[in-house]
């Protein structure tokens, strides 16, 4: 590795994180769009700003152009905004000011997923500076708004899918794991949130009236209540067309990291889990099991003390986990369609947003290229962890359904990066390991013969 590439990419970094480009205020993006333009045309990249939608993608190409075998493309997949900052308080620096402590590198967006980037692009000047060309075809996308669920990416791939074409998709971020495993994942679970509301009155009313009148909440608990029978979720058609895991998939899933001792110490949990005590039960469910989950309830008086009142007016919001098979969309109606059937026809269903879930193939050659990759950089099987999908929520679907490709998703940070929060991290070891790790993998593709279709580039 070039110390002298690092550290130059490591100032830009300061310049990248100093630009707050927070999307849910709007904040910095056209300015962080045109500052990632400079930095992938200096690199040598054929650049696009796509300015279509409200939140610019950044696209850098680039081609082999020495070659005319079809070699394999792979394309980077980042965002460049982040999560807002507050509260400010309770950071022990500046957070928009890329600090070391403590053998850490500290800000907002660090570890999600500006330190990722430059990682990756640390790897391929190096690489660049050596070769004088990419191993592969390797192309760049960077969205602007995933942190406010990728408004527009959609409409960005649908109409550009055939320049972005690729044969691996290389995911934004990711972590080692609690006992400092690096963990390569592909896919996420979907989602689907809505709220359910109900009135009952054109005003609150005494509350000496619930003697003969139900109240907004009560109709509304006892909505919720008919969708859910013993634990298990209750919604007619809720399981058709659900994809079961592979065996391999699920063979992954029980080689998951799992201490359901620990997460019950650390949040000091008071029930058990709902597979009980089945360690291999609640690692499937965690990875192939949708979810129903209320977020929150509200209605009436919700303030200090007492107020008698029979609340007029009540809502709740929910979000469902999805797997492979469900349909956001479909799924709410079909929460409605359940309401209906139990006698809450009046409980009126808002859906608001979802995401297509989406499971990769661990076993595409150039994944199992990347996971061989990473044992040999981090130092053997135990020290990599490779999952078929996460239990959270990204736009892996989309990339998927448009490019054909496979996910599989790393990064550079840690069990406590704090991704969201204040004092978000990475290890500097890790930054390290990161940057030889996409340089390993740029010779291992190399070497390896692997030959793909011939892909578009921007001047073609």
């Amino acid at each position: 590795m070039s110390e002298k590439n690092i550290k130059n990419y490591q100032q830009k970094l300061v310049e990248y994180i100093h630009l707050s480009s927070v999307s849910a205020q709007h904040k910095n993006i056209p300015e962080t769009a045109g500052f990632l333009k400079g930095i992938f045309e200096e690199l040598g990249g054929q650049v696009k700003v796509f300015k279509d939608q409200k939140f610019p993608l950044v696209f850098a190409d680039f081609p082999v152009k020495s070659s005319t075998d079809d070699v394999p493309t792979i394309l980077f997949y980042n965002h460049y905004d982040v999560q807002p900052a507050t509260p400010l308080d309770l950071w022990d620096s500046d957070p928009w000011t890329l600090t070391e402590k403590d053998d850490k590198l500290v800000a907002r967006g660090i570890a999600d997923c500006k330190g990722d980037l430059f990682v990756r692009l640390t790897a391929l000047k190096n690489y660049l500076d050596e070769h004088g060309e990419p191993p592969v075809h390797i192309k760049f996308l960077v969205e602007g708004a995933e942190e406010i669920a990728s408004q527009g990416m959609s409409y960005y791939l649908k109409k550009y899918a055939s320049l972005f074409q690729t044969d691996l998709i290389i995911w934004e971020s990711g972590s080692k794991n609690a006992i400092g495993q690096l963990v390569i994942s592909g896919g996420n679970k979907g989602i689907s949130c809505f709220e359910l509301s109900t009135d009952s009155a054109n005003s609150d009313l005494h509350s000496s009236n619930a003697a003969i009148i139900d109240g907004a909440l009560w109709h509304l608990i006892d909505g919720i209540a008919s969708l859910r029978k013993n634990g298990k979720i209750a919604i007619e058609g809720f399981y058709d067309g659900v994809e079961r895991p592979s065996e391999r998939a699920r063979e992954l899933a029980h080689k998951m990291y799992f201490s359901a001792d620990k997460i019950k110490q650390q949040y000091k949990l008071q029930y058990p889990f709902i597979q009980g005590d089945n360690l291999e039960a609640i690692k499937e469910a965690y990875l192939f099991e949708p979810s129903f989950n209320i977020e929150g309830i509200s209605g009436g008086y919700e303030e200090q003390s007492v107020k008698t009142v029979l609340p007029k007016h009540g809502v709740a919001k929910f979000d469902m986990r999805l797997v492979p098979g469900q349909d956001p969309v479909d799924i709410a109606a079909k929460v409605k369609n359940q309401l209906v059937q139990n006698g809450f026809g009046d409980v009126h269903v808002n859906y608001t947003m979802g995401v297509t879930p989406y499971r990769s193939d661990m076993d595409a050659p150039l994944i199992t290229k990347l996971i061989s990759t990473a044992q040999e950089v981090y130092g053997g099987e135990d020290k990599v962890e490779v999952l078929p999908t996460s239990a959270g929520t990204g736009p892996s679907y989309l990339f998927n359904h448009y490019l054909n490709a496979p996910v599989a998703a790393f990064g550079i940070g840690n069990a406590n990066s704090g991704a969201h929060a204040p004092n978000e991290n990475v290890f500097i070891s890790d930054y390290y390991s990161g940057i030889k790790m996409i340089e390993k993998f740029f010779d291992k593709v190399k070497e390896s013969g692997i030959v793909n279709k011939k892909q578009i580039s921007i001047d073609n």
